[in-house]
């Protein structure tokens, strides 16, 4: 089994030159969380999530429909073709912690989305041909906290190594998921020493 069996094909999706809105309106007809950007040529350029559109409104203070779609998308993409194995696509969603990927041929150009849904829906309905125990560790591994990412002089390390293949998926500085990145890590607060002089507590 492979994305082809799994995917939907031909996914709505909008156009980098279009607002917050029309990714909106997708969202609600088509009753999905994510929505696929691309470009004249229909290859793809980016995603939006719901998260990302509530995001960006209240960041910004402004209406969807003043808001331009690439300002907010995620533009460093995790993303499969058709002919990946199911066990490449539940692999790449394990390192992104994504729970869908764009599907997209030799050219770039989107012809899928498949979602770990759509392969939850499969397990159930051919259990003989998908392995449940990969589907729960997928599923587990999505789920997993994220490590914050901590600025150094050097560029941003990520607290934890063992997630560093997913570093590479924060979307860019510009969207609002990277914006609640930056600011899930906590100030440092100075530490008061026990000691005290005239009464006051020493600072560090």
């Amino acid at each position: 089994m492979n994305a082809n069996d799994l995917m939907t094909r031909e996914p709505r999706s909008v156009r980098t030159t279009d607002r917050l809105d029309a990714a909106a309106r997708v969202l609600w007809e088509q009753d999905c969380g994510i929505v696929p950007v691309v470009d004249a040529a229909n290859v793809l350029v980016g995603v939006v999530t719901d998260r990302d559109l509530c995001m960006a409104s209240y960041t910004q203070g402004r209406p969807l429909n003043e808001i331009a779609v690439v300002g907010s998308m995620a533009r460093q993409l995790r993303t499969c073709r058709p002919d990946d194995s199911l066990t490449n696509v539940l692999s790449a969603m394990q390192q992104a912690q994504v729970h869908r990927l764009p599907v997209v041929d030799a050219r770039g150009v989107l012809v899928g989305l498949v979602s770990i849904n759509d392969v939850v829906r499969a397990a159930h309905q051919r259990p003989a041909a998908i392995d449940a125990a990969s589907v729960v560790k997928t599923l587990a591994l999505i789920g997993a906290p994220r490590r914050a990412v901590v600025p150094t002089a050097k560029g941003p390390t990520p607290k934890d190594t063992a997630l560093k293949d997913t570093v590479q998926n924060i979307p860019s500085a510009a969207s609002p998921t990277a914006m609640r990145a930056a600011k899930a890590v906590p100030a440092a607060v100075p530490a008061k020493s026990k000691g005290k002089t005239r009464g006051k507590e020493q600072q560090t």
